[in-house]
């Protein structure tokens, strides 16, 4: 446990090792971590020149020519993309640099290329040892990711989508404002669709010589007196009787 001259002794000590004050301190710091500026929130490193890289920006926005504030994130996007791409040729060779002047230089490594002939064999040890540890491979697959990515952002900004999006649009909407101007309009095909189909039959004939639809007579229940008349409860009178139709009837009166 510490004591208390030591808690003391840690908390002076601490005063002088917090860190820069000033916001250009702070700044700097900030970009201590950045090893290759590939996944970096800031495109430009402190090492690249950003009149270049402004200029390099200006060439994809007279490119694309961004209408609205959507597709001018998109080309600034692909921009910053193209530019972090630039640096992957040039961060594989002095990888490769690197390692080959360790290989030569260390004593530990030497006996790798005791029996390589050429610069070309060193090349390739330089390139096995790359290849095994991460930072070849974390490098490869930053450059795909980042391929992929700009890939998306060209084929929409070189597509038929982003020109033929705009004019969907406003059809719709200039379509629903049209319905809602006029909501109980409706066209006069469709009042005829809705319209019920009439066939020719119908059309021709007499009303007095329709055909009248078959309806059930309502029966009067088991302990009811009958309909006939009789006096007698509907069970014992008409109920296993067959019962005629009222519209036949009249038929068959007529009829005679």
């Amino acid at each position: 446990m510490a004591t208390p001259a030591q808690i003391l002794a840690n908390q002076a000590n601490a005063e002088h090792s917090t860190g820069p004050r000033t916001v250009q301190g702070k700044q700097t710091s900030s970009a201590n971590a950045k090893s290759h500026g590939l996944t970096s929130r800031n495109a430009l490193l402190f090492c690249e020149d950003p009149d270049e890289y402004a200029l390099f920006h200006g060439a994809y926005q007279a490119r694309y020519l961004p209408q609205n504030l959507i597709e001018q994130k998109l080309v600034t996007e692909l921009a910053d993309i193209e530019w972090r791409l630039r640096r992957v040729p040039e961060f594989e060779s002095e990888l490769l640099n690197v390692e080959c002047h360790r290989l030569a230089t260390d004593p530990d490594l030497m006996p790798l290329i005791a029996d390589a002939g050429s610069d070309t064999q060193i090349a390739a040890v330089a390139w096995k040892r790359l290849s095994d540890s991460r930072a070849l491979p974390n490098l490869l697959h930053q450059e795909a990711r980042l391929v992929r990515r700009a890939e998306k952002l060209e084929k929409y900004l070189c597509g038929d989508a982003r020109f033929v999006l705009p004019v969907v649009h406003a059809l719709a909407s200039s379509k629903q404002t049209e319905q809602q101007r006029e909501p109980d309009a409706t066209p006069e095909s469709e009042k005829q669709k809705n319209e019920p189909n009439r066939s020719c039959s119908d059309q021709n004939v007499d009303p007095e010589t329709k055909v009248v639809p078959f309806t059930k007579r309502p029966q009067s229940g088991r302990n009811e007196p009958c309909q006939c008349g009789s006096g007698l409860k509907f069970k014992r009178c008409c109920l296993h009787k067959p019962q005629e139709h009222p519209a036949a009837v009249t038929s068959l009166k007529n009829a005679a």
